[in-house]
């Protein structure tokens, strides 16, 4: 985590993870509901890459000053064409968001083949099933 405060940011970190996934697993639509609190149904097909940004406030066990912390969110294409360009930022990322389709089965197994690509021992890697396709009821 890098701090900014110094800089004259309103955040004391910046963190940034990149979602990695098939192309439809719905990281895009994953991505919009964190950061906006909105469902997004419908499939946006991402084209290189794009970023969605979050601030939180960090408290600790309180009692200490608590912490302003801006997320990057990066959400890469799936596509087989776009992965050179994704590969470029995995450098940059302090961890990674790998999703899945929960109504897609190929897409969880191709989880290992995100994982190879990676080749790094990030201490941050999270898997996450979701699907835009099923319906909750609250």
């Amino acid at each position: 985590m890098e701090s900014t405060t110094s800089s004259g940011k309103d955040y004391d970190y910046l963190i940034k993870f990149l979602a990695l996934g098939d192309s439809g697993v719905g990281k895009t639509s994953f991505l919009y509901q964190y950061t906006e609190n909105v469902f997004q149904q419908q499939f946006i097909s991402t084209v290189g890459i794009d970023f969605r940004e979050k601030r939180l406030i960090y408290r600790g066990d309180g009692t200490g000053r608590p912490q302003g912390v801006h997320l990057q969110l990066w959400d890469t294409a799936g596509q087989e064409k776009f992965r050179s360009l994704t590969t470029a930022f995995y450098r940059d990322a302090m961890g990674f968001l790998l999703l899945f389709d929960l109504t897609n089965e190929q897409s969880f197994l191709d989880i290992r083949s995100w994982l190879e690509q990676l080749k790094v021992g990030l201490e941050y890697n999270f898997i996450a099933g979701y699907s835009s396709e099923l319906s909750i009821d609250h």
